[in-house]
């Protein structure tokens, strides 16, 4: 890349820094649970149309998302960038959503003059509840990514990385109904559906021997019966079943069941599965995007931990985005807490660290690496074209 198009990235990343530094800490300081984010959804309006965006508020029939587009005087690939903004419960912004939001709004603002003078579209698109719901994957069905030609976000972490191969989840509620009875003077006369969500606990447990490394099952009792002296007519669980491939799924899934059916019978108890949360995808990462933004984040003097292909083990709706297009997420890290403790994503100390200088100075560098990468899709037609080879061999 010519050194004046990096020098005018550096300018044009420099003059949002204020504003930018400015959202991301009122998005912390105001943390707002997911599909509740009106006030983030708002701040980052002011901003995206401040600078000539065109906005669609509650896009997708979805309260809290948006997109916010800037089609430059050339017509050029169409690029994604992907904001998230909702909070965790108690914690706040624990996942550092409020630095994801300002990434990709600053990177999606800095590549404006870009867009005018090599040509592309600029697409920013707020997708709310990444913890729970995950609107990613209500979009991704409804086709809003299809058309693009690359997704990039970057993600907050204790490290910097290259882009994360997250797993496909699904999210199930396990529930047994049996007959209540007084435990003591008359239990033969009951169905103790605690019995039956011990059992099937236990299935569990012996079924992961069997299972492949890259494949976790795990859940948590959410209501276990009324008082010892009655037999629990009626128990209920949350289940996540993770897989490296969305298609090995459907299969553990007919495992899991196949746990519950035998608890079931073991016990007189009648069982039930059902939908929990929003299925997320694997996510298959773009690896020769994610080279290119790596190569660019590391000229800027972030050194980037390869990840490769390897499966990590967490799950984000971004998956459901890099099977409709090119995709990838970086880590963005940022920096040892001052006691060197280590420290990870869902607890007060990431949280904190997610409001530091230090993190939001990095956050600054990564726009700067996410805009060379876009400045390089509209000027080297022949990554386009390698990007896009790569995504067709993932989807045969």
């Amino acid at each position: 890349m010519e050194e004046n198009i990096i020098q005018r990235i550096h300018a044009a990343v420099e003059r949002l820094e204020p504003e930018l530094a400015e959202l991301t800490l009122k998005i912390h300081g105001d943390p707002e649970l997911g599909g509740k984010e009106f006030k983030a959804v708002l701040w980052q309006t002011v901003l995206l149309r401040k600078y000539g965006f065109d906005f669609t508020d509650r896009y997708c029939g979805i309260e809290t998302a948006y997109r916010a587009v800037y089609r430059g005087a050339k017509a050029g690939p169409k690029i994604a960038l992907l904001a998230e903004y909702d909070a965790l419960p108690g914690i706040g912004h624990g996942c550092g959503h409020n630095l994801i939001a300002m990434m990709s709004v600053g990177t999606g603002i800095a590549l404006r003059e870009f867009a005018d003078e090599f040509g592309a579209e600029i697409n920013v698109f707020g997708t709310p509840a990444e913890e729970t719901e995950g609107a990613k994957v209500a979009m991704a069905k409804m086709g809003v990514f299809d058309d693009m030609d690359a997704a990039m976000m970057s993600h907050p972490s204790a490290e910097s990385t290259s882009s994360i191969n997250s797993m496909a989840l699904c999210c199930r509620t396990v529930e047994f109904f049996g007959k209540t009875s007084h435990a003591a003077s008359a239990p033969e006369n009951g169905i103790n559906a605690l019995d039956a969500m011990i059992n099937f606990f236990n299935l569990v447990n012996a079924l992961r021997q069997q299972t492949r490394p890259d494949v976790r099952l795990h859940g948590i009792i959410t209501d276990g019966g009324k008082a010892p002296n009655i037999i629990p007519d009626y128990t209920r669980a949350l289940f996540y079943v993770r897989s490296s491939r969305a298609s090995e799924i459907a299969p553990l899934l007919e495992r899991v069941e196949a746990c519950a059916r035998g608890a079931a019978v073991g016990t007189g108890a009648a069982y039930r599965i059902t939908p929990a949360e929003a299925d997320f995808m694997d996510t298959r990462s773009n690896m020769t995007l994610n080279r290119l933004a790596c190569g660019n984040m590391e000229a800027l003097g972030i050194k980037m931990k390869w990840l490769g292909d390897d499966p990590h083990m967490g799950s984000s709706d971004l998956g459901d985005v890099s099977h409709r297009c090119p995709a990838i997420q970086l880590n963005s890290g940022m920096g040892p807490l001052p006691d060197g403790r280590a420290y990870s994503a869902h607890t007060a100390e990431f949280a904190e660290k997610a409001r530091s200088p230090e993190a939001i100075e990095t956050s600054f560098l990564f726009i700067r690496g996410l805009v060379k990468t876009a400045v390089d899709l509209m000027t080297k037609p022949e990554y386009l074209i390698r990007i896009k080879e790569e995504f067709a061999t993932l989807k045969e």
